[in-house]
């Protein structure tokens, strides 16, 4: 495999979503990182209140107003979840 070829997930991986692909990108651009799991947890990777902050209108412009809670990204941080709520929302 050369380095231009995407990587496969890790076997038993669970695809994510389009709302999780959506989320992952964001977080990508906030934390500068490059991989981003479901089970990531925005905390752990270095989020604060500022970089909330950014998050939530992030996320506010892709899908919704008031799309997402700002006290849903404290109570359960992980992606899968906050995509959850989102799609949950958007229902």
């Amino acid at each position: 495999m050369t380095s231009q070829e995407p990587t496969a997930p890790e076997p038993g991986a669970p695809a994510l979503t389009s709302t999780e692909k959506a989320l992952a990108d964001i977080w990508r651009s906030l934390f500068g990182i490059d991989e981003v799991s479901a089970d990531d947890n925005f905390f752990a990777l270095g989020g604060n209140s500022l970089t909330a902050i950014r998050f939530l209108a992030r996320v506010e412009e892709q899908f919704a107003e008031d799309v997402l809670p700002p006290e849903t990204l404290y109570e359960d941080p992980r992606l899968a979840s906050l995509a959850q709520a989102i799609d949950t929302a958007m229902a």
